[in-house]
């Protein structure tokens, strides 16, 4: 199962300093690196990280990706 590469350093170039966005960055980031990355936690990640405005734009065209959207899928239908 692959997606396409999680925008991080770009994420973090537009987190504000100092805010629990670079943690769930982090958090995201490792979820994904886990053996059996957890759907919904992916999503929470996702979602929080909407919160911050100037991030929604390169996080938006990552997640909306046919590629990451085909990996949550059969992360989904595998029950992984």
């Amino acid at each position: 199962m692959t997606y396409p590469p999680f925008p991080e350093d770009e994420l973090r170039e537009r987190a504000p300093a100092n805010s629990e966005a670079h943690a769930t960055i982090d958090a995201l980031r490792n979820e994904l690196a886990l053996e059996k990355p957890d759907p919904q936690r992916i999503e929470e990640h996702v979602e929080r990280l909407r919160g911050w405005d100037e991030m929604v734009a390169t996080l938006e065209r990552w997640w909306m990706d046919s590629r990451t959207q085909a990996f949550i899928q059969e992360l989904t239908a595998t029950g992984l």
